[in-house]
């Protein structure tokens, strides 16, 4: 059974972890596609797949297929079709398929939205992945995005969350219009805000080439649209340009703005009456013109500005280092806290933090945390600028050397400023980023590593120098947003780093964003569409001689390829980058994450051994690593702990883990969270034990929105180890407590009846979600083995004890066998109770000492190892 971090360290490195407490608790997190099992595929190995349930859909067939295709539910109607969410069999994932009926129309028209969508690649629009035909219907094969249309999103936000977004819709437009193309037909509706922040523009069925301007059209143009944000030329029939989406893009943003939840800037509601003139001569040159009038501030600007000069007297090595701009060599190595504060000055982070404090609960318990290690980064930083300083003064570096310990220090500062700009715009739902963007800050003590900087990789000519700067910044600020974990936003700022890369014809800058893309995008549902990125990197870096770079990438591509395609072709290529990696000096954290992950692509593989041996090797190399990376290596041990046969180590490294993710996250993190959840459901045997664990975990998690199901989980299982352990009142009281959290669980609404002393009614809600439930998976079986039990001790109080018998011993038929493959705590303490209530059954039934013995015999042992009942272990006694 797989097992993925709901609030994900940094990437999704974590290793196969046994079943947890429900169904939902073993697949990926929401609005992802739930994982399956597929027929020859390794056991434990859930490759992320759509979820399929074959329903029919509408007027289209009767029986739940279009060609290849199986059909889930119809998601509303295009510009010239039905959308249906489908999953394709060819593609192994879930898809937006879109039906267009040519019965009465010829299938040119039809097909002129997949010629559209094929000339464009861009990151906010969405993309196409087939195209063909099938009996009277054209189809169109798109990625599945799940989330709000813009329409919908917008309700209650904030003028500079609205522009935000409405900025990738823009940046949609602008590349539809680079290749000739105008969409038409942009509104509110055409435009999705998907789970992972980014915004795809779809819908391009009304798509047509640009006219000519200069060149009235030699007949009239049909008017298609939707008339409330349609252009007054579509309306007339004159020619369509790329202005016409300019003033339909300028409609919608004024009619979200006009519901905003604050103030509109004067200078907005300027931008939008020129972009919605009537003449489209009067509008703006472009699209992009228009999005950076929307975001040019020119209170902004001039902080960029004094940013910007700060940063140029201080970093470049001939003014800092050399002090040539100051009367004394100390007092030009005295200056590096000026640079620091043009990023991010001390009043505006004193501001800015307590702003965060006022926010809610969770963020007055942040502040502090917040402030620890910005400071602790603040004198790294500033120590390592004296030192680099000075030591060029004495001449103990060469140019070479200090230029590279002075990119490694602007990188530093410009991470600052990202972090800044996280910090300064967080709303209280996103407060569980900030630390670990400031975590994800590279480590100033690196740029005095001179065996570290020491590198064969050539430096850009001098002329490639300030842009190359300008990438290299870009990429600093997307490895940011990963750590942060805005994954949407940081793959399209990191397709814009590489359009920029390519444009340099530099590789080694090319290399490095092509690597955060692919992590970026590897982080996102979609994972797969990482791997072009990451094998690009790879061979680019390797080209490079950038080895630590190349390590990296092929270590993020074999993850990828284990989880989603091919776990025996994943290791293809591991007796070259394994050398590569242990002879270079500089890829200490691209060594643990390679055997890291290759301990999952292990373990994928059903090699258990082999993944317990490489994730012990990538622990060992992890101790020494520090700064960028060591907060996703924590993983590490998490991973570890999950294939350790010794129970009391893998105790050990969990608890490890969570003091190490409360140390530098914050004690009531959800990392930190999960981490001591995760001790509580997998290595905790003492019910005792294991429910003073969990109890101020699940509190702690009521700080947080978005963790309904994790705190319905949570406080489940206290119950059910309240009840192991003779507290009927107090299960009751946390079974309450789950269902107000998630009123729809049926286990938890189940359960909840049958403490309430209401059998029948509970039997009858555990029969049915039994009913329902599919077995034919692993943790498939444990959920539907857990539902037996509970129907069992429901049967049991309501008397019917032949049907408590045969629902126990299904109990212990499901779960026995997954148990013994794959031991966890939890799971454990479903099958050692299931024994003892076919034990007591049995008893009640007037079975035979024998046959009772049999059952009997390994409860009373199981109670008496959790620390069990005294009351129920001598009741288990047979004579």
């Amino acid at each position: 059974m797989a097992h993925r971090e709901r609030d994900t360290t940094a990437t999704a490195t974590t290793a196969l972890a046994a079943p947890r407490g429900s169904s939902e608790e073993l697949g990926p997190s929401a609005g992802e596609p739930m994982a399956n099992i597929q027929p020859g595929e390794p056991a434990g190995m859930p490759l992320a797949r759509a979820r399929v349930f074959g329903a029919l859909f509408g007027e289209h067939s009767t029986v739940g297929t279009f060609g290849r295709f199986r059909v889930l539910e119809r998601l509303g109607a295009g510009g010239m079709g039905v959308v249906y969410e489908a999953y394709d069999p060819d593609l192994a994932r879930g898809v937006a398929l879109k039906l267009v009926d040519v019965a009465t129309r010829d299938r040119e028209p039809a097909l002129a939205e997949a010629k559209a969508l094929a000339r464009l690649s861009h990151p906010n629009v969405v993309p196409i992945y087939d195209v063909g035909v099938e009996g009277h219907h054209v189809y169109l094969v798109m990625e599945l995005v799940r989330g709000k249309t813009l329409r919908g999103w917008v309700v209650d936000r904030t003028p500079t969350e609205i522009l935000a977004v409405y900025q990738q819709a823009g940046a949609a437009l602008a590349a539809a219009h680079e290749v000739g193309l105008v969409h038409r037909d942009f509104k509110p509706e055409n435009a999705i805000v998907g789970a992972d922040g980014r915004v795809r523009v779809v819908d391009f069925g009304l798509a047509c080439e640009a006219d000519d301007p200069a060149h009235a059209p030699s007949e009239p143009r049909q008017v298609a649209g939707t008339p409330r944000f349609m252009a007054p030329e579509i309306k007339t029939g004159s020619a369509i340009t790329p202005a016409a989406d300019q003033y339909s893009y300028c409609v919608a943003l004024a009619e979200a703005l006009d519901h905003a939840r604050g103030p509109v800037p004067r200078r907005i509601g300027v931008v939008l009456q020129r972009g919605r003139a009537v003449n489209p001569a009067d509008r703006f040159a472009s699209m992009t013109e228009l999005t950076r009038a929307l975001a040019r501030d020119p209170a902004r600007t001039r902080r960029r500005l004094a940013a910007a000069g700060g940063m140029a007297g201080a970093l470049a090595s001939v003014a800092f280092l050399l002090g040539r701009h100051s009367p004394s060599g100390a007092d030009a190595c005295d200056q590096g806290a000026a640079q620091l504060d043009a990023a991010w000055s001390p009043a505006a982070r004193s501001a800015a933090l307590d702003r965060v404090a006022t926010l809610d609960s969770y963020g007055r318990s942040l502040r502090p945390q917040l402030e620890r290690d910005l400071d602790t980064h603040r004198r790294s930083w500033l120590q390592e600028y004296r030192a680099a300083c000075a030591d060029h003064r004495r001449g103990t570096d060469s140019d070479a050397l200090i230029d590279r310990r002075t990119t490694c220090l602007r990188r530093g500062s410009d991470a600052l400023a990202t972090v800044a700009e996280l910090v300064g715009h967080a709303e209280a739902a996103s407060l569980t980023e900030l630390p670990r963007a400031v975590q994800s800050m590279p480590d100033p003590a690196a740029c005095s590593d001179r065996a570290a900087l020491a590198s064969d990789i050539a430096p850009p000519a001098p002329a490639l120098a300030t842009p190359v700067a300008q990438v290299r910044r870009e990429i600093t600020q997307v490895r940011i947003l990963i750590g942060a974990g805005r994954y949407g936003r940081a793959e399209a700022e990191a397709g814009r780093a590489v359009a920029d890369a390519r444009r340099l014809g530099y590789a080694p800058v090319l290399a490095e964003a092509l690597l955060v893309q692919g992590h970026a995008q590897m982080s996102l549902p979609a994972r797969i569409a990482a791997l072009p990125f990451l094998t690009e990197a790879t061979t680019v870096a390797m080209a490079s001689r950038d080895d630590a770079l190349a390590v990296e990438a092929w270590a993020r591509r074999a993850w990828v390829l284990g989880i989603e395609t091919a776990p025996d072709g994943a290791l293809a290529g591991f007796d070259v980058i394994e050398p590569l990696a242990n002879r270079t000096a500089s890829a200490t954290f691209a060594r643990a994450l390679l055997y890291n992950n290759i301990g999952t692509v292990e373990l994928a593989r059903d090699h258990r051994d082999q993944a317990r041996g490489y994730f012990d090797r990538a622990l060992a190399v992890s101790r020494t690593t520090t700064g960028r990376g060591a907060l996703e290596l924590i993983v590490i041990r998490i991973n570890l702990a999950l294939v350790t046969d010794d129970r009391a180590r893998a105790d050990k490294l969990l608890a490890d883990a969570a003091a190490e993710l409360a140390d530098r996250l914050e004690p009531e993190h959800p990392n930190a969270l999960e981490a001591r959840r995760l001790r509580a459901f997998s290595t905790i045997d003492n019910l005792h034990d294991a429910e003073q664990l969990l109890v101020p975990v699940c509190r702690s998690y009521a700080l947080h929105p978005g963790f309904a199901e994790v705190i319905a989980d949570c406080w489940t299982e206290v119950g059910l180890l309240r009840w192991d352990l003779g507290d009927r009142t107090g299960a009751t009281e946390a079974m309450a407590l789950a269902v107000g959290a998630s009123p729809e669980a049926p286990l938890t609404v189940a359960y909840l009846a049958l403490l309430r002393g209401q059998a029948q009614a509970a039997a009858r809600r555990f029969a049915e979600a039994q009913a329902r439930a599919p077995s034919e998976l692993p943790w498939q079986r444990l959920e539907r083995g857990h539902l037996s039990l509970g129907l069992g001790r429901a049967r049991r109080e309501a008397g019917d004890l032949r049907g408590a018998l045969a629902a126990f011993e299904a109990a212990i038929s499901d779960l026995e066998p997954v148990v013994r493959v794959h031991p966890n705590a939890d799971w454990e303490r479903r099958l050692g109770r299931a024994r003892v209530e076919l034990a007591f059954t049995l008893a009640d039934l007037g079975a035979s000492e024998q046959e009772r013995a049999a059952v009997a015999t390994p409860a009373a042992a199981w109670l008496r190892a959790v620390g069990g009942m005294p009351s129920e272990i001598a009741q288990l006694r047979v004579r």
